[in-house]
């Protein structure tokens, strides 16, 4: 399990310490920092286990198709969401490959190749023992 690290804090003004917990920065594809919190996974959570579990390693877009084959509608931005929490619990892990600057003017960049995600070996024994 991830922990936040806890930083000791002096106030400039009064002196006085207190302590802070500090989530880590955290790379696009490595999973949501707030991930430790959760402690129970929703269907959402297990049927996208279930998918790659099937399909393999897949992009964003057909998994989001593969749920609504299954009759589950869900956005983008929350695909994405459960996707990074599970990646912060360690169950799935995102591949990109590499980025480029795609408007200079803007500093915006995108992946040139679409990145994909995959069960790692705790995704997988969480499969296999909870939902096969």
């Amino acid at each position: 399990m991830w922990i936040m690290p806890i930083i000791e804090v002096t106030c400039p003004h009064c002196g006085r310490k207190f302590v802070v917990k500090v989530p880590r920065e955290r790379r696009k594809g490595q999973g949501a920092h707030y991930a430790w919190k959760i402690r129970r996974l929703s269907r959402l959570h297990e049927e996208i286990l279930k998918i790659l579990w099937e399909h393999g390693a897949l992009p964003k877009r057909k998994i989001q198709g593969y749920l609504f084959e299954r009759g589950i509608r869900v956005s983008g931005n929350s695909l994405s969401g459960r996707l990074s929490e599970l990646a912060g619990l360690g169950y799935i892990e995102c591949e990109m490959e590499e980025v480029a600057l795609w408007d200079r003017d803007r500093m915006m960049y995108r992946f040139r190749k679409t990145p994909v995600w995959y069960l790692t070996t705790k995704g997988r024994r969480y499969i296999k023992e909870k939902l096969a």
